[in-house]
């Protein structure tokens, strides 16, 4: 693997590090080479709790989803306690994957190639053969050390998190400001919402783009909805500044890579329209009169709304391409209720057609990266605040590398 003193000069780092009016973001080969790519996914995301999977793949305890993040194959498991689980995807034996499909109400998991059983918690349990005997009950399993590798993960607000790093810091740590800004409305009460024959609001969109630069746009670049949106330029909100030059949103800008911006709901209502469905609660009982849009580092994003929310996380396939899934959550008294199924369709429907208007131009911006006529982007003080603090912040997790190594 290149080291960064190879894959960043130390100009262009000078240039990141400038006051933001003469600052310059990372040059475009950071976003299609696969060497800096492969990079950033050692030092920048696998040393990050990234989002990987909705609680709908594993719903029910004795559920299992294999599913593949940052080039690695895992399984996602229910435990029959109800505990979310994940393993790295393959038989310390036989070097196969434990399971190839998803599967549901299973007590035990059995590998595809030799039989192999495991507890949900990842024990072996049976090795059928191994000595000869169908049971093979002499065997001393834990001598093998064939259990399953776990992956550290959490679940919060129905989504999965792993942390594929080496030296995971407590998810509680990494995304305090996202938990403390968030604290007053009640999540507890919020579940993703069924959409026809009560299929869960979970929508997957591929995005022929870079992870850098579906983050830029995801709420750090706020100047582009008026222009990008049809729903907003509809809006007299939009753009969001007032005839005297102030921003009609506070934005938030946290060095660890929160980062959005906050306003009244019923701005908000102009934007998604009325629908009847029960507002989303703060923990007092009153409804949630703010309105948040904001990406959370490395790889999600988390919005609140006066009636639904949204969780969408891009997961990378590689430096040019990687698959963006979202969900759709309700008040649990309209999560569910088939008298608000066209409310909820809506909801969701408007989430997604934002998305794939950004996601177009996500993929323009890819395109571009290709041209040799532009190395790398200014910033416009006014808007772009957000967008700078990201590029310093992924130029600080790239940095931490080197400090390490010496």
């Amino acid at each position: 693997m290149k080291t960064l003193e190879e894959l960043l000069t130390r100009q262009e780092r000078k240039a990141i590090r400038a006051p933001i009016e003469t600052a310059r973001t990372l040059p475009r080969r950071a976003f299609i080479d696969s060497d800096f790519y492969a990079f950033e996914a050692r030092h920048a995301l696998a040393e990050s709790w990234l989002a990987v999977a909705f609680r709908t793949s594993i719903p029910e305890p004795g559920d299992i989803a294999p599913i593949t993040a940052m080039g690695y194959p895992l399984l996602l498991v229910r435990d029959g306690d109800g505990r979310a689980r994940v393993f790295h995807n393959v038989c310390p034996y036989d070097g196969c994957e434990v399971a190839t499909s998803a599967k549901r109400s299973l007590k035990t998991i059995t590998g595809p190639y030799h039989g192999w059983k495991y507890g949900m918690d990842g024990k072996l349990l049976e090795a059928n053969y191994w000595d000869g005997t169908p049971q093979a009950a002499d065997v001393d399993l834990e001598a093998l050390n064939a259990d399953l590798v776990p992956v550290p993960c959490e679940e919060w607000m129905s989504t999965l998190f792993v942390y594929l790093g080496s030296d995971p810091v407590p998810f509680a740590e990494q995304y305090a400001p996202v938990l403390k800004h968030l604290d007053l409305v009640d999540l507890e009460r919020l579940e993703i919402g069924l959409g026809d024959d009560d299929r869960p609001l979970v929508n997957s969109l591929p995005i022929a783009s870079n992870w850098k630069t579906v983050y830029e746009n995801y709420s750090p670049n706020v100047y582009h909805e008026a222009f990008v949106h049809e729903m907003y330029r509809k809006s007299p909100h939009s753009p969001r500044v007032d005839a005297e030059r102030n921003k009609t949103f506070t934005e938030i800008n946290d060095p660890s890579g929160y980062l959005g911006l906050c306003y009244d709901n019923a701005i908000g209502a102009s934007l998604y329209g009325e629908t009847s469905l029960p507002r989303v609660l703060n923990k007092d009982g009153s409804p949630n009169r703010v309105n948040t849009i904001s990406n959370v580092y490395p790889n999600w994003v988390t919005t609140v709304l006066g009636d639904a929310a949204r969780i969408a996380f891009f997961l990378p396939e590689g430096p040019e391409t990687g698959t963006q899934w979202v969900a759709t959550f309700f008040d649990r008294d309209g999560a569910s209720d088939p008298a608000l199924l066209d409310d909820r369709k809506q909801s969701a429907r408007a989430g997604i057609k934002a998305r794939v208007e950004d996601n177009r131009i996500c993929e323009s911006i890819q395109r571009a990266r290709h041209s040799p006529a532009v190395e790398s982007q200014f910033y416009a003080p006014f808007w772009d605040a957000m967008h700078y603090t990201m590029t310093n912040l992924i130029l600080d997790n790239l940095e931490r590398s080197e400090k390490t190594a010496g």
